[in-house]
């Protein structure tokens, strides 16, 4: 019994500092932008205009703070394999690489990040683009059914979908710069 009590009190503990740093972080943050106008639109053109990586901002929270979800001691389950993908042949194609892959191949995440597009591209068919931390965007296309969302944090190894057929699509871009896909597959 005074066991689960102080398991409680951990745990209440630990979300109330962690609401509490957040919250006098947020009005630290109101301040300075009411009292700067110039602070205030240089933040604008960083966080709307250039590119923001929210994925860099979670990966820089998780180590500072842990799990930015209080509920991190739950059992919660997840679709996943290895973050490597296995694939028999690659070629050019477009801005990416076309990987020959099994048919129904399961699409893994190649790195931890956040999901910033899913839908359709023209000539790539269904896609997800996830943010990485690093700055990189990978867009995995030619995806049968997407299982993820837009906004979702995905591990490396994390399951995307399956390819239709046996083509599977690869982009890397960087800041709006097409990067050479032999550096990271």
């Amino acid at each position: 019994m005074a066991k689960k009590v102080v398991r409680k009190v951990s745990f209440i503990s630990k979300f109330f500092s962690k609401f509490l740093v957040c919250v006098v972080l947020l009005l630290g943050c109101l301040i300075a932008l009411k009292a700067s106008p110039s602070l205030r639109e240089g933040l604008y053109k960083y966080v709307f205009k250039d590119s923001f990586s929210f994925a860099q901002v979670n990966a820089v929270y998780e180590k500072l703070f842990g799990s930015s979800l209080p509920l991190t001691g739950s059992e919660q389950t997840a679709l996943v394999s290895s973050s490597k993908i296995e694939y028999d042949d690659s070629t050019a194609y477009k801005d990416g690489v076309q990987l020959s892959v099994d048919e129904n191949y399961v699409i893994p995440v190649i790195k931890s990040g956040i999901v910033v597009f899913t839908g359709e591209k023209e000539g790539y068919g269904n896609t997800v683009i996830i943010q990485q931390g690093d700055g990189v965007e990978v867009w995995y296309a030619n995806i049968k059914e997407i299982k993820v969302s837009m906004y979702d944090y995905l591990k490396a190894g994390d399951i995307l979908g399956e390819v239709n057929g046996n083509k599977m699509y690869l982009v890397f871009t960087k800041e709006g710069e097409i990067l050479d896909y032999k550096k990271y597959i």
